[in-house]
């Protein structure tokens, strides 16, 4: 890989007036660049990640000339973003961004690197999409229950009794359910 083809940090992103195209401005380990693009997933939302660019002198795969400066859409370009065809014979037309432990001023990856392996927390079981299903009885039982806790409740409490027994009974209607 070319010594010029080298890892920034994207630092902003702005529209260049009247084309489909945008500016971005990357930061390699000595200076700032502006690049102009037309890869859709340049976006402001991306600023501060990585990104793989060619600076000028830089040899891409696929050319037939090394990338120099160039007036495009009316606006000075320094290089250009390097899609994953020119490096590893991807898809093209998309910019490569990397994870953040990829050095400014860095070769980029020789090969197309896998994504870091997302981590989720599961719910506990019982609960949210594996709770048991309750049968038409189960529901009809249970809103019973709850029918009864709530006059139970309304009336004023009307007696330990009457509510330790509501209290029962939604229970029995949730290990009903459970089992």
């Amino acid at each position: 890989m070319h010594p010029e083809i080298v890892v920034m940090e994207l630092l902003a992103v702005a529209d260049v007036p009247g084309k489909k195209l945008k500016a971005a401005t990357v930061r390699d380990a000595d200076r700032q660049y502006k690049i102009v693009t037309n890869a859709k997933n340049v976006l402001e939302e991306k600023v501060g990640k990585k990104i793989v660019v060619a600076r000028p002198g830089a040899e891409v795969p696929g050319l037939d000339e090394p990338v120099k400066k160039a007036n495009v859409g009316g606006v000075l370009s320094e290089g250009m973003l390097v899609d994953a065809k020119m490096l590893w014979g991807g898809s093209a037309g998309t910019a490569i961004f990397l994870d953040d432990d990829y050095e400014v001023g860095a070769a980029p990856p020789a090969s197309k690197p896998r994504p870091k392996e997302a981590t989720s927390e599961v719910a506990p079981a019982g609960e949210g999409l594996f709770a048991k299903k309750l049968t038409k009885e189960e529901k009809k039982a249970k809103a019973k229950a709850d029918r009864e806790a709530r006059k139970a409740r309304k009336a004023g409490g009307g007696g330990a009794a009457e509510a330790e027994a509501a209290d029962d009974a939604d229970d029995a209607a949730t290990v009903d359910a459970a089992a």
